[in-house]
């Protein structure tokens, strides 16, 4: 004669098949939202194979609200040779997400620059088969056309290029920057290099965005950048010393 338990583990065998036949689980994980929008980014880009074992990824990803955190993303691959056209495409992308943007992430997919931003609520009523382009065009994706790019173009031109401005007599427009620091003497701070290649502490651009560097000039350069990122200034400081210490003498 059969025990209880005997009984009791064939319906708890049984229920477990039904449950399992009545497809409920799988499409919870493998509904696709035919709604979704469709994001294709183009760009020639060079000096992506920099970012390897950084633990950072260019990608293309979206973004929901306030968030600094990607909901979504999609690393531009690393492995392409200089110069080469790479198309990057972003689908299934809820009503949740505000922006889709060209990114630096770190390991946590959080946002440490941003290269190009699409607002999505201008592209409200567009359907799966209508895809959202944006050609970048030719992009220096490595470390210091991710700053040139997120960095000074968004920061620093006002004052130091843009509009035929050069305080101090620093451009750092693209195609003038490096020229302009890179083991360049200060001519605000004597005996002082703006940037000294591989030498980060000895670097004033170094020093003047860090703390303890807020009044060695006369503007405060920290609070600058700081106004700009509020809640990364650290891992933007990180970035060009990175730069720095890649920089060979």
């Amino acid at each position: 004669m059969k025990s209880p338990k005997h009984y009791l583990l064939h319906i708890m065998l049984l229920s477990a098949l039904c449950s399992c036949d009545s497809g409920d689980i799988q499409d919870k994980v493998y509904q696709v939202d035919e709604k979704g929008y469709t994001v294709k980014v183009t760009a020639r880009v060079s000096n992506l194979s920099e970012w390897e074992g950084t633990g950072y990824t260019l990608a293309v990803a979206g973004f929901t609200g306030d968030s600094k955190f990607a909901l979504l993303q999609k690393a531009l691959p690393s492995s392409v040779e200089d110069g080469s056209a790479v198309s990057i495409v972003l689908s299934n992308i809820s009503s949740e997400v505000q922006t889709v943007e060209v990114s630096l992430t770190n390991s946590l997919r959080k946002r440490i620059i941003s290269l190009a931003t699409i607002n999505m609520a201008e592209h409200v009523g567009k359907t799966a088969h209508d895809t959202i382009r944006l050609d970048l065009g030719t992009v220096d994706a490595g470390r210091f056309g991710v700053l040139q790019a997120g960095v000074f173009n968004r920061a620093c031109i006002q004052c130091h290029g843009g509009n035929g401005r050069s305080a101090a007599g620093l451009n750092l427009t693209e195609g003038n920057a490096v020229a302009s620091l890179v083991d360049v003497p200060s001519t605000r701070r004597e005996g002082m290099l703006r940037v000294a290649s591989g030498n980060v502490e000895n670097s004033l651009l170094h020093q003047i965005l860090n703390e303890g560097g807020e009044n060695l000039l006369s503007h405060n350069h920290t609070e600058i950048l700081s106004s700009q990122y509020k809640s990364n200034l650290e891992e933007v400081n990180g970035l060009i010393d990175g730069w720095i210490e890649h920089l060979v003498p």
